[in-house]
């Protein structure tokens, strides 16, 4: 089997933050999908000066949606792996890594503009904003850090955008903590893509010291 220098500890990592992301975000993204951006709800006017209420469903209505979540989730996981492999060109595979980081925050993110949507009262403008606005805003900016990854060169500016594109998943946790599985888990992809760029750099195990060209 071909060697890949940093392939083992990124595989780990990216399972590690699977595991974390279903554990530990479980409980907060399904209050997330409820009470965050109020996920099969409906909004109840109780009075001309009240200001209404979300009748939700039960939690064992939610469980399709994070069953579904989670599995999507899990495909994600299963090809960043892949694409860890030797068949892969070594200065791709960072980048694919940092692209699949986007993936759970983009699908999260879409179910929330989704919930959105299928809300026809006037609440519905506010639906997405409060929740999902500050967040929106650092994920985006994350975002370019990730396509800016697929084109700039160099060891010492790559770093600089990873340090860029870790803090601003910090941020985003900050800014919307109902977000912490899909966030967990770009993290982990986030990382591996970190740990295989800096392992271009290294020296081989055998042979001669070289450095990656990028």
């Amino acid at each position: 089997m071909t060697h890949v220098p940093g392939r083992w500890p990124s595989a780990l990592i990216v399972g590690a933050a699977l595991v974390l992301s279903i554990v530990v975000g479980g409980v907060p993204l399904l209050a997330f999908l409820r009470d965050g951006v109020h996920l099969y709800c409906e909004y109840s006017d109780v009075g001309e000066s009240a200001p209404g209420t979300y009748f939700c469903a039960d939690g064992i209505g939610y469980i399709v949606p994070l069953v579904t979540t989670f599995f999507i989730w899990t495909l994600v996981c299963a090809t960043a792996i892949v694409a860890m492999s030797a068949w892969v060109p070594a200065a791709l595979r960072p980048r694919l890594l940092g692209v699949f980081a986007l993936a759970p925050l983009a699908y999260l993110s879409w179910i929330a503009a989704g919930a959105a949507g299928r809300t026809s009262t006037a609440q519905s403008r506010d639906l997405w904003t409060a929740p999902m606005l500050g967040v929106t805003i650092v994920l985006a900016t994350f975002a370019m850090v990730v396509l800016a990854l697929l084109v700039v060169r160099g060891a010492r500016p790559r770093l600089v955008l990873y340090i860029a594109g870790g803090a601003l998943l910090l941020a985003a946790l900050v800014a919307q903590p109902g977000m912490l599985a899909a966030i967990l888990l770009a993290m982990g992809l986030f990382g591996a893509s970190l740990i295989l760029e800096r392992s271009r750099y290294e020296p081989r195990p055998t042979g001669p010291s070289r450095r990656a060209v990028p």
